[in-house]
């Protein structure tokens, strides 16, 4: 397989993660984890959470307090290694809805490191995402879909 193969099929797993976010899926997301005791995730202002049960009750949570979530994600960066690791860095532009309806927009830097399993799929095995303090969101091209649930 070529690189830039490789690369897509990176790229396209990663954007998976994050329609199974911005859909509150815990299905989807139960089938992108590696499920082993050795996974790690930490979200934002949390613990770190280590092992796939501990982890998918941290997304349980996530997404039972979650209403509306969309996620724009620039400055990708995608590194593979011996063709079965690869290593994601990117900003995920986060737009969400308080509950007293107010739009929240906030930046996250997040590594997201995916394992190819025997069968070849890409498999999370981290997830790390750390809050941008002084965030500015991205002029963002009008090429994109504006969210249809948030204001």
């Amino acid at each position: 397989m070529q690189k830039d193969e490789i690369i897509n099929e990176i790229n396209k797993t990663n954007i998976e993660f994050y329609d199974a976010f911005e859909n509150l899926s815990i299905e989807t997301m139960d089938k992108l984890w590696k499920h082993t005791e050795d996974v790690v995730c930490i979200h934002p202002g949390w613990d770190l959470f280590r092992g796939w049960l501990a982890i998918k009750e941290s997304w349980i949570t996530i997404f039972s307090n979650t209403e509306v979530i969309r996620f724009v994600i620039t400055n990708t960066k995608v590194r593979h290694y011996n063709n079965n690791i690869a290593l994601v860095v990117c900003l995920e532009n986060i737009k969400t809805i308080s509950d007293n309806g107010q739009v929240i927009k906030i930046g996250v830097n997040a590594t997201n490191i995916f394992e190819k399993n025997d069968l070849n799929h890409w498999l999370l095995i981290h997830h790390h995402g750390s809050v941008v303090t002084n965030y500015l969101p991205p002029n963002v091209s009008s090429q994109l879909v504006e969210p249809t649930n948030i204001e």
